[in-house]
């Protein structure tokens, strides 16, 4: 009898001892996922005061027939109440001014296929080392063979189609992406 006390004895204290480490680990891991939950909204607080330059030059129409002028965006973006948006729409390339892009948080560029300047206008974006959305205004995201070069070695932008997901684009970015360190 004293030999079976002894071994229910051990079992207790190794099944203590194995349930403190689970609970113990289980408390560590909320830790972890606290922590790291309190770094992406404390970097999201910080950049949603960041300006969205927009830039969409004229031209262009819409599978409706409409322009591709992004006033439906802007006034979803404006609803959203996230968004610093105070320079508007700059539908004119020679408007823009190279501080505009560097003091930006995120560029959006309204594109149709037709566009001039795009060149130029991903340099400056490149140069400035800022997140770009490209808003296609149509599912499929069809950029120009010569767009789609252009852009392709850059490594900070994304491509974005409908209004719902230009916000949620502009979101994850400002969530995610760390101002502070010099990019390369």
């Amino acid at each position: 009898m004293d030999t079976i006390n002894r071994i229910t004895n051990s079992l207790n204290i190794l099944d203590f001892i194995k349930a403190l480490i689970t609970f113990m680990a289980f408390i560590f891991g909320l830790f972890i996922i606290f922590y790291r939950s309190i770094i992406v909204f404390w970097r999201l607080g910080k950049n949603l005061g960041k300006k969205v330059f927009i830039f969409c030059p004229t031209g262009g129409k819409r599978d409706d027939g409409t322009d591709k002028d992004m006033e439906r965006e802007l006034s979803v973006l404006k609803s959203s109440g996230y968004f610093n948006l105070a320079k508007g729409i700059v539908t004119d390339f020679n408007n823009i001014v190279p501080e505009d892009i560097e003091s930006a948080g995120i560029v959006v560029l309204g594109y149709h296929k037709e566009m001039c300047h795009f060149e130029d206008f991903i340099q400056m974006v490149k140069q400035a080392n800022k997140p770009l959305i490209i808003y296609t205004f149509e599912l499929g995201y069809p950029l120009s063979e010569e767009h789609r070069k252009i852009i392709c070695n850059y490594k900070w932008y994304a491509l974005s189609s409908m209004p719902l997901r230009l916000v949620s684009d502009l979101f994850s970015i400002m969530s995610s992406y760390q101002y502070e360190s010099k990019r390369s």
